[in-house]
């Protein structure tokens, strides 16, 4: 064997040496990743940090519904009309108030005297009208201008379901890289559902169940007497347009 072939053998195990650690490396590199990636899961996923339904809650609330007699410089400014007024006005506090009723008479105002006037004048309305007089009660509110001649107020509270003001941008721009709805996003789908409930009580908790439908029941259990578990399946509709089903799609 020559000088050169001895070198090269000589040299086969440090290369053989620096191969495996090589390779180990990779190895351990490759087994880093693979073990980081299994251990990502979902639920390290940073989510949304806000929701419509919490941005803009539906807020149960007392609130006062107004209504302003306008009055001029000379009183009582009654009428039949404003008393017919007054009427419809009780009947919607019977039916969605609670509490009182509230006389609000402007003091501090060009027409004081007339306003005063007026409000002994629709607190008898209102006792016509079948308001005990104990759920009356008559409070001033200072105007401070001379000059003006401030409305006449008969308020009362009624619950209702309420959304806060809607229209904000903090942020001042619609642009989040996050992607992150705006901060207005659904704040007047909640104001539309909030003014449609009837009944704000039903966002709070259920109705209770009534009692069942007797005849109903009977004729349900007489279908399946007829019937069997096949069920009952409709007659077509006979009449008007039903008979004709060709343009029907």
């Amino acid at each position: 064997m020559n000088s050169q072939n001895m070198s090269t053998a000589k040299s086969d195990p440090r290369r053989a040496l620096v191969r495996a650690l090589s390779a180990g490396a990779a190895l351990a590199v490759i087994a880093a990743f693979s073990t980081g990636c299994s251990s990502y899961s979902s639920s390290d996923v940073e989510t949304a940090p806000y929701d419509y339904r919490e941005r803009h809650p539906i807020l149960i609330s007392n609130e006062p519904q107004t209504y302003k007699v306008h009055v001029g410089m000379s009183g009582p400014a009654f009428s039949p009309q404003l008393e017919a007024a007054l009427r419809d006005y009780v009947r919607d506090y019977r039916e969605h108030g609670t509490g009182g009723i509230t006389i609000q008479v402007p003091t501090g105002s060009a027409n004081e005297v007339a306003a005063a006037s007026t409000g002994r004048a629709i607190h008898y309305a209102l006792v016509r009208a079948g308001v005990p007089r104990g759920n009356i009660s008559v409070a001033p509110y200072v105007v401070g201008d001379h000059a003006k001649a401030a409305a006449l107020q008969v308020s009362y509270l009624q619950v209702k379901a309420v959304v806060p003001r809607c229209g904000l941008w903090p942020s001042g721009s619609d642009t989040d890289f996050l992607n992150r709805d705006a901060f207005n996003f659904g704040c007047a789908q909640q104001q539309n559902l909030a003014a449609m409930v009837a009944d704000p009580a039903d966002l709070v908790r259920p109705r209770p169940m009534g009692p069942p439908n007797g005849g109903r029941r009977a004729n349900v259990m007489q279908i399946y007497v007829d019937l069997g578990a096949q069920g009952w399946v409709p007659e077509p509709i006979k009449g008007l347009m039903a008979d004709d089903t060709s343009g029907v799609f």
